[in-house]
């Protein structure tokens, strides 16, 4: 696990290169434990390392061929790469198979991006061709590691930050981009291939690049879930089986370590499983790790002890109270790379975690979205037949506007305002589920400098989603939005920036992407039960969870952010967000309505947070 930063520069003078040590700088974070620098004729490359897999200098980076043709820059692991090393090179005693990377780096010379499919791992990695001058990028299947980019007539740039990105490239446009800013308040972050930036684009999951001698790029995607389509299984005792095949070999494989290994414990039932399945694996998880709070209506610590008793894990407790989250925040959002409503888990949890002297942790993060755990599984249907019966009521574009403009601080109407939209009905059921403001709603609350053409607003807010013509039931269309969209978009940066911010890398079981085409192909009859929360992944554990924790309803680990915002950060919120330098994102009368309206129980707590964490954002880290 680690960062790195890198460009192909035909300026003369190399100014990038003169940039390179601070770009190093923004990633040392990611990798305190040993870099690397290299410049050959217009490329540079920087890396820092944070040492899981092969603890020696051989495994440094920049890595280059024995050939001296390819270099590599690499952020994340292989979980496959002994596999890999022993079927594809069963006769190459030079090869390092103790590396990953250097695993890695010989699937590439050999097969070129067609490694890609023989990959079981979480990844964002760039290959450097010095005799062709060409430039290789790609990004794990469900967007794990983090990719950006920035393209311009001379100079071609990349790194696992924004960050870094700015120093290697200073003379950039890193303006907020108006279109990221709509798509950050209407999802909560802001999705690939957007950046918060004018200059940089980040790189999707699943997707790779190449930019030739030239600079000309070409660009594709290698897996989709929805691309995939599996017979269903008739006999669900078999699909149980196979289900608890997948689950063992993806616990397995995220266990390959040469440092010590824990686990992140909530009291819900993904992060137990993955403490069950490592049990019944016979590893020795000893640690285990979880956020708690004074107010008990949050704490799941309670619970989470009475999993950790079960598998004999030692549990630790990380109490946040209301100080100590408001003492970090100035930590939390310099941390991040791009403004996010979400994080604060994974930030206090690592916080936490590294001073454990543990660098690995195993989260359960992705069983949500694979075994239906979020209301939008159960809500879909409803939703998708009321939108169908909505959009047959005529009703003029002029009406609809309207709607949305009058009920800004009704978020019941505003949603049934979005239901009634033209569009996948299905669409429109997961928009009105996810999305905190509706599209046309954040165009009027963005400043004049920032407003998007409203059918253009909506055009934007609509593409970020796949097309879900192909899925088979609303539970396979519930999975495919929550993975591709809310879970990449935020889940998966959030850790990886939050946790990387301290050194910590998070891996995630449920991810394995055998696991999930296996689950996701399954139909809807064998992961949903009325009275019973992911049945398939319930049964298909080999020791059972407590009872009292398998049977419990859904409840999603937050943190007491409501009452938070109401008393400690209520000043701060107008000091912040009410700043008249924010005129130049927001209407700040607009803007102050809702805060009021917040303040009288009109708003949900969720909508002015997204204002105050972006201006704490920009403030903290870019201002």
């Amino acid at each position: 696990m680690c960062g790195f930063a890198g460009f192909r520069d035909l300026r003369s003078g190399q100014p990038a290169a003169s940039c390179l040590d601070a770009a190093l700088a923004e990633i040392r974070h990611r990798g305190p434990d040993g870099e690397g620098k290299l410049l050959v004729d217009e490329f540079g490359f920087a890396h820092a390392r944070l040492s899981i897999i092969d603890l020696t200098d051989a495994a440094r980076q920049p890595m280059v061929d024995s050939t001296g043709r390819f270099v590599l820059l690499f952020n994340g692991e292989i979980y496959n790469y002994r596999e890999l090393a022993k079927a594809y090179f069963p006769d190459d005693h030079s090869l390092n198979r103790d590396s990953d990377s250097a695993v890695l780096l010989a699937m590439y010379a050999r097969y070129g991006r067609e490694c890609l499919h023989h990959l079981n791992g979480m990844f964002a990695f760039a290959v450097v061709d010095l005799a062709a001058r060409s430039v290789f990028l790609a990004r794990d299947r469900f967007g794990e590691k983090p990719l950006y980019w920035v393209n311009t007539a001379d100079c071609i740039a990349f790194s696992s930050e924004l960050g870094a990105l700015r120093r290697l490239m200073p003379e950039a446009d890193w303006s907020i981009d108006p279109e990221a800013l709509l798509l950050y308040h209407a999802i909560g972050s802001v999705p690939a291939p957007y950046t918060i930036y004018r200059a940089a684009r980040a790189l999707q999951a699943a997707s790779w690049m190449t930019f030739d001698a030239q600079g000309r790029y070409d660009h594709g995607t290698y897996w989709g879930i929805a691309k995939h389509h599996f017979p269903p299984f008739v006999n669900r005792a078999d699909a149980i089986a196979e289900c608890k095949g997948h689950l063992l070999n993806a616990v397995s494989s995220r266990l390959v370590s040469d440092v010590p290994v824990g686990v992140f414990l909530s009291g819900g039932l993904d992060s137990g499983s993955i403490l069950s399945l490592s049990h019944s694996l016979g590893t020795d998880v000893p640690e285990a790790l979880c956020i708690d709070f004074p107010d008990p209506r949050f704490s799941e610590y309670p619970l989470a002890a009475q999993t950790a008793e079960r598998f004999g894990a030692r549990l630790h407790r990380s109490l946040v109270t209301p100080a100590e989250f408001n003492d970090n925040l100035d930590n939390f959002f310099r941390s991040a790379d791009q403004p996010t409503t979400d994080g604060f888990n994974t930030h206090f949890v690592s916080m936490h975690a590294k001073q454990m002297g543990i660098k690995v942790w195993l989260s359960g993060v992705g069983g949500d979205e694979l075994f239906g755990g979020y209301p939008s599984f159960r809500r879909m249907t409803r939703l998708t037949r009321l939108s169908t019966a909505l959009q047959h009521i005529p009703l003029s574009a002029l009406g609809r506007r309207l709607i949305e403009r009058w009920l800004p601080h009704r978020h019941r109407w505003a949603r049934l305002a979005n239901l009634a939209r033209p569009g996948d009905p299905a669409l429109r059921a997961y928009q009105s589920l996810r999305n905190t403001i509706p599209a046309g709603m954040v165009t009027d609350l963005l400043s004049l400098r920032m407003q998007l053409q409203a059918d253009h607003a909506l055009h934007v807010v609509d593409g970020i989603y796949p097309d879900s013509a192909a899925c088979t039931d609303d539970f396979q269309r519930a999975s495919l939005f929550e993975t591709t969209v809310y879970m990449a978009s935020q889940l998966l940066r959030d850790i990886d920036n939050f946790s990387m911010a301290h050194s910590i890398e998070v891996r995630a079981p449920f991810l394995d992407h055998r696991l999930f085409e296996f689950a996701y192909g399954l139909p809807q009859t064998f992961k949903s039960e009325a009275g019973r929360l992911k049945p398939l992944l319930l049964d298909a554990l080999v020791q059972p969870l407590p009872q009292t924790i398998a049977s419990q309803p859904k409840r999603g680990f937050t943190f007491p952010i409501e009452t938070w915002l109401r008393h400690d950060l209520a000043s701060g919120f107008e000091s912040y967000v009410l700043d008249p330098q924010n005129a130049d994102f927001w209407d700040l009368e607009a803007v102050r309505r809702l805060w009021q309206a917040h303040l009288a129980g009109r708003v949900h707590w969720s909508v002015p947070w997204q204002f105050y964490a972006f201006a704490r954002w920009y403030r903290g880290r870019y201002a």
